[in-house]
């Protein structure tokens, strides 16, 4: 085929529209970037063959998704698992989306190694995620494990120890609780397991926080707690019976013997 005409696309000056004769016609044939254009020097009045058009047309595509894949890039770092999922929804070839890849991999613009070393940096800093809590989201990025391992060695346990802390005091110095202090703390420690804070780390921490029981808020808590005990109890059980219910619940809870012992003397006085 013959190039009969090449003309600039109105909406990209970088883009280049080549024709063909057919019939006395100029006929649109395909678009290239005005990079291939000068490459292969396309011009009116050169002979093509399909085979040359073709790999023209798939050198064409890869450029589009390689400039697609820098705007996507312009906004943050992206691991190279996020890129072929980007750009297998632009419906790229696997062929198209390995050399693009590669060409950016090649202009040091995609690095697993830094991308995780950077991804890891940020959510310790600006999240509440434990370590666990991170790698575990890499290994979904497709992250090697060496770099993984390499990465999350900037999440020291003394990093850990400290936001740990910071987490504990900060809930358990709640001035409107109403559960008791053990209970409190065990679905904080769930809580921070659940992030993907270390056990280790978490009990490391606990040794660091007051843990000190202030009595006076633990009785509010237990008296929130017994009173609803007691009215769902008391409608099948009495006297003995009934005490001995509230005060298996109550210690379930994790309220001492001798703070039970003070409510269940409370309800004796008022009976």
């Amino acid at each position: 085929m013959k190039i009969s005409k090449v003309s600039t696309q109105k909406k990209n000056k970088q883009r280049y529209n080549i024709f063909i004769d057919k019939n006395g016609h100029d006929v649109f044939a395909f678009g290239v970037h005005e990079d291939l254009l000068i490459r292969h020097h396309l011009r009116k009045g050169l002979e093509l063959t399909e085979e040359e058009v073709t790999e023209i047309q798939k050198q064409d595509a890869i450029y589009q998704y390689y400039t697609l894949t820098i705007n996507y890039l312009s906004y943050r770092m992206r691991a190279k698992s996020e890129i072929a999922d980007y750009l297998k929804g632009k419906e790229a070839t696997p062929e198209a989306i390995e050399t693009v890849i590669h060409k950016l991999e090649e202009e040091k613009l995609v690095d697993d190694l830094q991308f995780s070393q950077a991804y890891v940096r940020t959510k310790m800093n600006t999240s509440s995620k434990g370590p666990n809590k991170i790698k575990q989201e890499l290994i979904l990025k497709k992250i090697p494990e060496v770099y993984i391992e390499e990465a999350m060695a900037e999440y020291t346990v003394e990093k850990e120890v400290e936001k740990i802390v910071k987490a504990l005091e900060k809930k358990l110095s709640s001035t409107s609780r109403k559960k008791s202090f053990q209970q409190q703390l065990m679905q904080l420690k769930q809580s921070l397991m659940q992030k993907g804070f270390t056990q280790g780390a978490i009990e490391i921490a606990s040794q660091e926080v007051d843990l000190s029981v202030d009595d006076d808020e633990e009785m509010d808590a237990l008296r929130y707690q017994g009173e609803k005990i007691w009215s769902k109890h008391a409608r099948k059980h009495e006297g003995f019976q009934l005490k001995q219910k509230v005060m298996g619940s109550l210690y379930q809870k994790g309220f001492s013997m001798d703070l039970i012992n003070q409510f269940l003397e409370e309800k004796e006085e008022e009976g």
